[in-house]
């Protein structure tokens, strides 16, 4: 299976608003040395590549669009969660919610990536489940993404 990466870069650059996301994300440090925009950019991909996959070994319907979009702003927090001043308590329970606010303020998202936004966290988040396939596959790639950066400290 090749993977298109250029088909990948026409879906982030559809993304309104796109330059200054990437401004807004690269501020902050999310894992290891990787900033927010890095891993926002690396969940949306492995996303992309897993949706791929799944369409095309098990026939499972993907809109790529939400599905791009879901990941790109899952986690849109835009503070240091690394430094108590300035982040809310607990903030791997309550980022989600935080990240869809910010994300329907600075960007016209709809209710499906709204929900894969809040439920990426899951099962943290245990009310938050993700019920579109897209919603699981962000979910999951978050969670890849997460661990390798924070193991290889890149």
């Amino acid at each position: 299976m090749t993977i298109d990466k250029k088909e990948f870069v026409i879906y982030i650059r559809q993304i309104k608003k796109y330059v200054a996301l990437q401004e807004m994300l690269g501020k902050y440090i999310q894992h290891g040395k990787t900033n927010l925009y890095i891993h926002s950019r690396n969940v949306a991909y492995l996303s992309y590549i897993m949706a791929r996959f799944f369409e095309r070994r098990f026939g499972v319907k993907i809109d790529y669009d939400v599905l791009i979009v879901g990941a790109i702003f899952h986690d849109f927090f835009l503070y240091d969660w690394h430094s108590i001043e300035g982040r809310p308590r607990l903030h791997g329970f309550n980022h989600p919610k935080i990240a869809s606010i910010n994300a329907q303020r600075y960007y016209d998202i709809n209710e499906k990536e709204k929900l894969i936004i809040e439920s990426h966290m899951w099962p943290l988040t245990i009310t938050k489940f993700p019920k579109s396939a897209e919603a699981k596959i962000v979910c999951l790639a978050d969670k890849w993404c997460s661990t390798k950066e924070t193991i290889s400290r890149f």
